[in-house]
C-alpha cells in the first residue's frame, strides 16, 4: 500500500480489487475459520497440529517474541481480500509450514479493526496480504513480503529470514545481498533494495535457487519506485528464462502491470501484447506450481491487458477459460471458506463473459453460510448493478452495511450511491456519500483510504 498514482503490479496475488498496486493496497471474505482458532501465548503445538496464531495482539506477540528471543511473524490481512483468504485458507494452515513453528511468534492483524490502526502504520502495511517477520528487539521488519505464495516458497522464504536474524548478511554474496535488499524493501528504501536485488543477481550463478524470488523481488520493487520502463524490460528479458512457479506469475503480473501504466507510444507500452501472451500462456499452463488464487489473478491481469489493447475476442475468449478453471477450484473446494475464496473472482470473470447473472446463485450460497460476512450482499449489490436490477442492489448493499465495521464502509457507501444514481435518486446517492465522510472523521484511515475519502468529497462535490 502510496502517496502518488501507483501502478497495478504488485507481488504475490496482492488483492486487486480496487486495482492494487504491489505496494498499493486501495480498498475492495469472511474470517476463514480453516484456521485454528487463536490460543493467545501460545505458540508451539505438537508434530500433528497446525500452527496456533495469536490474533489481533500485537503487543501479546511482541512480549512473546523478546521472552522467547524470537522473531515475530505478522500477517497483515483484511476479511475482503481473496488473497488473504486464500493464504489463510490454502497456506497457513498447511503442514509444511509446521517445522518451522518454533522458530516464529505467530500473529495474525485484521488490518480493518480500529483496535489495529496503530499497528498497521508503524508497520507500514500498504498492501494486502502482507508477511512480515520483526526482529523483537528493536521491531524492526527484516521481512516484509506483500502477496501470496505456495506453503513450500513461504517455508524457504521463512527459513532464509530467520537464518538472516541469527547470521545478518553472512551466506555468500549473492545471499547476502538478497537479505539486504529485503531489509531495505521492508524499511521503504526502494532505491537502496533495487541496488541489492541487482547485486544479488549480478553476484549469483545461473543455477543459484534463490534466483526467482531475486528477479520478483527486483521487478515489483521496480514497479513501487515507478521505474516502469525498467520494470517492462527486466520482466520481458527474465521471464522467460525464469521457471514455473509463484515468481513467474508475479513477474508477469508486475510487468503487465508496469506497461499498461506507460503513455501510448513509449516503448515498453507496445510490448503489452507480447506480456499478455506470455502471462495467458503461464495461467493456462496448469503444471505451474502456483496457488488457484495467483493462477486467478493473472488471469485477471491478461483480460485487463488485452482490454487495454482493443481485443475484444481475446478477452471473451480467456474470461470463458477463468470462469471455468474457477468453477473447478470451488467445486472441489472442501471447506465453504475455502470455495468462498474464489466469489470474487468469480464475480469478474462472470462480468467479463458479459454474464453477470451467473453470480448471483454463489452469493446467496456465500450469504447463507456466512451470515456475518459483509462481502457476499456487497458482491451481490455489484451483481445486480450491473443487471440492472437496482433495487435488490439497494437492498443487498444496505444489508452489507448493516454487517461491515471499519473504513471498509466508505467504499459500501459509495456503492449504496451508486445503486441511488443507478434510480434517478440523487438526493438519497449525496446523502449517502455525506454518510461515508462524516464516518471517515470518526476512524483511523490507514493505507489507501485517505486517498478513498477524497475521492468521496470529490463526487459529492460535483456539478449536478
Amino acid at each position: 500500500m502510496t502517496t502518488k498514482a501507483a501502478p497495478k503490479a504488485r507481488r504475490g496475488g496482492v488483492c486487486r480489487a480496487a486495482h492494487a498496486a504491489w505496494w498499493c493496497l486501495s480498498i475492495s471474505g469472511c474470517v476463514a475459520p480453516t484456521l485454528p482458532a487463536p490460543r493467545a501465548g501460545v505458540v508451539g503445538a505438537p508434530e500433528d497440529k497446525p500452527i496456533r496464531f495469536i490474533e489481533d495482539d500485537y503487543a501479546g506477540a511482541l512480549a512473546i517474541a523478546r521472552a522467547r528471543r524470537l522473531p515475530l511473524f505478522v500477517d497483515a490481512w483484511a476479511p475482503w481480500c481473496h488473497t488473504c483468504l486464500s493464504m489463510r485458507s490454502y497456506v497457513l494452515s498447511d503442514a509444511a509450514l509446521r517445522p518451522l513453528r518454533e522458530q516464529f511468534v505467530w500473529l495474525a492483524i485484521d488490518t480493518e479493526r480500529e483496535g489495529n490502526a496503530g499497528v498497521v502504520s508503524k508497520l507500514g502495511v500498504r498492501a494486502l496480504p502482507t508477511l512480515y517477520v520483526i526482529e523483537p528487539t528493536n521491531e524492526k521488519p527484516i521481512l516484509a513480503w506483500p502477496g501470496s505464495l505456495t506453503a513450500n516458497e513461504l517455508a524457504v522464504l521463512l527459513e532464509d529470514s530467520a537464518a538472516s536474524v541469527r547470521q545478518g548478511d553472512e551466506g555468500g554474496a549473492a545471499s547476502s545481498a538478497l537479505l539486504r535488499g529485503y531489509r531495505a524493501s521492508a524499511g521503504g528504501m526502494a532505491k537502496e533494495a533495487i541496488a541489492a536485488y541487482r547485486q544479488a543477481l549480478a553476484a549469483a550463478p545461473p543455477d543459484w535457487p534463490r534466483r526467482p524470488q531475486s528477479v520478483d523481488a527486483l521487478v515489483a520493487q521496480l514497479a513501487d519506485d515507478r521505474q516502469l520502463g525498467a520494470c517492462v524490460e527486466t520482466g520481458l528479458e527474465e521471464a522467460p528464462k525464469m521457471p514455473a512457479g509463484t515468481a513467474l506469475a508475479d513477474v508477469l503480473r508486475a510487468a503487465i502491470g508496469c506497461a499498461e501504466e506507460l503513455p501510448a507510444g513509449a516503448p515498453g507500452r507496445g510490448r503489452l501484447g507480447d506480456l499478455a501472451a506470455l502471462g495467458h500462456h503461464a495461467a493456462s499452463d496448469r503444471t505451474q506450481p502456483i496457488l488457484a488464487d495467483d493462477r486467478s489473478d493473472l488471469y485477471d491481469f491478461v483480460i485487463g491487458a488485452y482490454r487495454e489493447l482493443g481485443q475484444d475476442d481475446e478477452v471473451k475468449g480467456i474470461a470463458a477459460e477463468w470462469a471455468a478453471f474457477l468453477e473447478e477450484q470451488a467445486g472441489r473446494a472442501q471447506s465453504p471458506a475455502a470455495r468462498a475464496v474464489f466469489d470474487a473472482h468469480r464475480v469478474l470473470a462472470y462480468k467479463a463473459l458479459g454474464e453477470p447473472q451467473r453470480s448471483v446463485p454463489m452469493l446467496e450460497e456465500s450469504e447463507r453460510d456466512f451470515p456475518a460476512d459483509y462481502n457476499p450482499p456487497a458482491r451481490l449489490a455489484s451483481t445486480y448493478l450491473a443487471m440492472k436490477r437496482n433495487d435488490e442492489a439497494l437492498a443487498a448493499v444496505k444489508r452489507a452495511l448493516e454487517k461491515a465495521y471499519g473504513p471498509r464502509k466508505l467504499r459500501l457507501w459509495s456503492l449504496e450511491a451508486d445503486a441511488y444514481e443507478a434510480m434517478g435518486n440523487g438526493p438519497a446517492a449525496r446523502e449517502a456519500l455525506r454518510a461515508a465522510l462524516d464516518f471517515a472523521k470518526t476512524v483511523s484511515l490507514t493505507a489507501g483510504y485517505a486517498k478513498l475519502r477524497d475521492s468521496i468529497e470529490k463526487r459529492l462535490n460535483e456539478p449536478r
